[in-house]
């Protein structure tokens, strides 16, 4: 953290003994990825494909906010998207002007515009929030043929977050308070939690879902304790991002009826949370190698024009296939069109007539590549150069 916290009175600590009173915010430890165990770790973001589209995304007033659940800590290992129901986040930016627990600024924004804090109620930056967890989520849209699909996302967060891609856990946070107060709390630019999914089998076409479970524990809690509420607020915040350290957290951004002596019991240990993101997905969209067989060219004169159809057959250049051993050598057919290739396979050759018919189809579709199937549009018999195909 960016300032030292202090308890709010010595008569306070001495009226809660046997906790420990080291006062703070609701705080996190560092980044910690599953596959990393207990040790720090930040996913490397993926490249995308060159030719990609992009999707950007931040957290803003506009992102679903789905449920929340106080006294909750626990990170499946799966979670199903929430596909109805959900309402939108609450906007914090505005309030954090008035008060700030100490969260670095937001992320730098993207296309879309920048991040902003969100929460799960109006004044979730302060120690108005029972300690919980809660659902947010934003989707995204990718086309029903696509390829190297790529999940880029970066999160701040009091306390922890969890993060899945259509249901399949990304990542977690160690959930727990931060222990020392320092700039690896994960509301800290310098902590910030960066991660990737590239696993083509966690994306589907048609609608995606980012969902990001924002878990705040009680202040001191962790595993190890049960996430037990041991510290007492924060004396000050700040106005917005100045680290002033001039707002008083008592008793205008406390909850109602703040008693210290009971804060960890009756009180139930309400402090900030929130949540800043800001990320992409990216795709590519594979070429579609359309191709008309040459039997479609053969009976669709009107499909081709009357140039390619006079075009010599030995214009297409080396990558043609030869003739069939069947061709004449020297005089008439020796060096036929298109059209004779197209309209001879006995004498030709297969092979022959599949260089006319990639020829043909690059020309109308901008792609060369034979298959084992005509294009749709070669089964319905449309007249291609006509059509501007």
């Amino acid at each position: 953290m960016r300032r030292r916290f202090s308890p709010l009175t010595v008569t306070t600590l001495a009226s809660l003994a046997g906790l420990s009173f080291l006062a703070a915010c609701s705080d996190t430890t560092a980044p910690s990825s599953l596959r990393a165990g207990a040790a720090a770790f930040l996913t490397v973001p993926t490249t995308p494909a060159p030719g990609s589209t992009i999707i950007p995304f931040v957290s803003s007033g506009a992102t679903q906010y789905c449920s929340g659940t106080a006294g909750l800590y626990t990170v499946p290992g799966t979670f199903a998207p929430i596909t109805s129901g959900c309402g939108t986040a609450f906007n914090l930016q505005g309030a954090l002007a008035a008060y700030n627990p100490g969260w670095d600024q937001n992320l730098g924004g993207n296309a879309v515009g920048a991040s902003a804090w969100i929460g799960p109620n109006a004044n979730a930056n302060e120690y108005k929030t029972l300690p919980g967890r809660y659902v947010f989520q934003t989707t995204f849209t990718l086309p029903g043929t696509y390829a190297n699909p790529v999940l880029n996302d970066t999160l701040l967060s009091d306390n922890a977050v969890a993060v899945y891609l259509n249901g399949f856990l990304v990542e977690q946070q160690v959930i727990a308070d931060c222990p020392d107060l320092s700039t690896t709390c994960n509301w800290n630019s310098t902590a910030k939690f960066v991660i990737s999914d590239n696993n083509p089998a966690h994306f589907v076409a048609g609608t995606n879902y980012i969902t990001v479970l924002l878990v705040d524990t009680p202040n001191g809690g962790t595993p190890g304790n049960s996430y037990a509420c041991t510290k007492l607020p924060q004396k000050n915040g700040s106005h917005l991002f100045t680290q002033d350290n001039a707002v008083p957290t008592v008793p205008d951004h406390v909850y109602a009826g703040f008693d210290p002596a009971t804060y960890a019991t009756t009180g139930g240990c309400q402090n900030p949370t929130g949540l800043d993101f800001s990320g992409n997905v990216a795709y590519t969209v594979p070429a579609t190698l359309q191709w008309c067989s040459p039997g479609f060219w053969k009976n669709h004169l009107n499909a081709w024009s009357l140039a390619d159809q006079n075009k010599l057959y030995s214009s297409l250049g080396a990558g043609r296939a030869p003739l069939s051993k069947k061709a004449p050598t020297s005089g008439p057919g020796s060096n036929p069109t298109l059209k004779d290739v197209v309209s001879d396979p006995s004498t030709y050759g297969g092979p022959a007539t599949n260089s006319v018919a990639d020829y043909l189809s690059g020309v109308a579709f901008g792609t060369n590549v034979g298959t084992s199937a005509d294009d749709s549009r070669c089964n319905n018999g449309i007249p291609l150069v006509q059509a501007n195909f």
